[in-house]
């Protein structure tokens, strides 16, 4: 890197840094006192829970509220903007360095910062995110009744599809439980009273019921039973059947594509994380989106000062964040497919970007 490759890095490296701390310790500061502080006090939670509470809530700052993304824009717009201020992007522009040349540092910084973001978001955020969820559910969540809703499992080993009425997740048992299998000469049905998992055998067990098979070509009952206990026909256990009932940010990438292949050959409805998968890769890459909008506002808006620049930041990101959580919400709906419902947002902010960036007068 040249000189004024090195100068306009580490100005804007060290932007970035001061703007990504005001950032995390704002929204810290926040939700300590406008959410936390009266249960931290009434529930006296120590604090060594609270520090380890908030330095594991740093990734979804990061990421989730997008300061990382924003950082890049705020620190770009602060850092070219002062420089054009001061005629020192004029004064290299009549030197003979092309804009172009002028903005390598800047983009080669939002480049590393996108790719920096991804392996932080990939390893020690998913055991931020682990860690966050321990505390907030042993401090800070509210417990209340056991949920019960209906859940259904197909494609289980044995040709198996089980229906449950009422499932309590949190104790691993329901009630009012129908399984069958259709085969060649044979369906199995079972109805059941009970089924709940044996965390001791690894097994799940059905009570109070009837196991019956049938002859579909001659339409009659060949074998009945009565079950009073006995092991359920299929072997899956309770960290496939919800693999993800899990939040997404607490998985690797590898994990959750793993998990979303389960989910396929289960049957089980995964839309929403499957537009969280191509999220993993979206919302890092918006780093290296985000600086082709600085380099264009920042000369665009020299003579504003810093409170313009900052103005135009916030525009920015409001822009921005409707149409990210709009075609979020139409991926979430199936309007939208899970890639482009992630991707849309950033393709049309970098298009946008780039166009201002190719029109900055030199």
């Amino acid at each position: 890197m040249t000189l004024l490759d090195r100068y306009y890095a580490k100005r804007i490296v060290g932007a970035m840094l001061r703007v990504l701390l005001s950032m995390t310790l704002l929204v810290v500061v926040v939700d300590l006192l406008l959410t936390k502080q009266d249960n931290i006090i009434k529930y006296k939670v120590p604090a060594w829970a609270v520090v380890e509470y908030y330095l594991c809530f740093i990734p979804q700052v990061l990421f989730e509220y997008h300061a990382a993304a924003l950082s890049v824009l705020i620190g770009g717009l602060m850092v070219l903007g002062k420089s054009a201020q001061d005629n020192e992007v004029t004064a290299v522009l009549a030197g003979g360095i092309s804009l172009r040349r002028i903005a390598r540092a800047p983009v080669i910084v939002a480049l590393i910062a996108a790719i920096g973001a991804f392996v932080f978001q990939d390893t020690l955020g998913v055991t931020a995110s682990k860690t966050f969820s321990a505390v907030d559910k042993k401090y800070f969540s509210k417990i209340g009744g056991p949920a019960r809703q209906g859940t259904s499992w197909t494609n289980l080993g044995g040709l198996w599809t089980c229906h449950v009425l009422k499932f309590n997740p949190r104790a691993m048992t329901g009630q009012d439980v129908y399984l069958h299998a259709i085969r060649p000469g044979r369906v199995d049905e079972i109805r059941a009273n009970r089924i709940y998992w044996n965390e001791t055998e690894r097994r799940w067990y059905l009570e109070d019921g009837r196991w019956a098979a049938f002859d579909p070509g001659k339409d009659w009952e060949v074998v009945s039973q009565r079950i009073t206990r006995t092991q359920a026909p299929f072997t899956e256990s309770p960290e496939e059947l919800f693999a993800l009932n899990e939040p997404s940010r607490s998985k690797t990438v590898l994990e959750l594509t793993g998990d979303l292949r389960r989910a396929e050959h289960l049957g089980v409805p995964a839309l929403r994380q499957r537009v969280e998968y191509h999220l993993k890769f979206a919302q890092p890459a918006l780093c290296f989106v985000m600086i082709f909008l600085a380099i264009p506002f920042a000369l665009r808006l020299r003579r504003g000062g810093f409170m313009l620049g900052v103005g135009a930041s916030i525009a920015i990101g409001l822009a921005y964040l409707t149409v990210f959580y709009m075609s979020v919400g139409l991926g979430y709906m199936g309007a939208l497919p899970p890639a482009v419902a992630a991707w849309l947002a950033n393709i049309v902010f970098l298009i946008a970007g780039l166009e201002l960036f190719r029109r900055t007068p030199t």
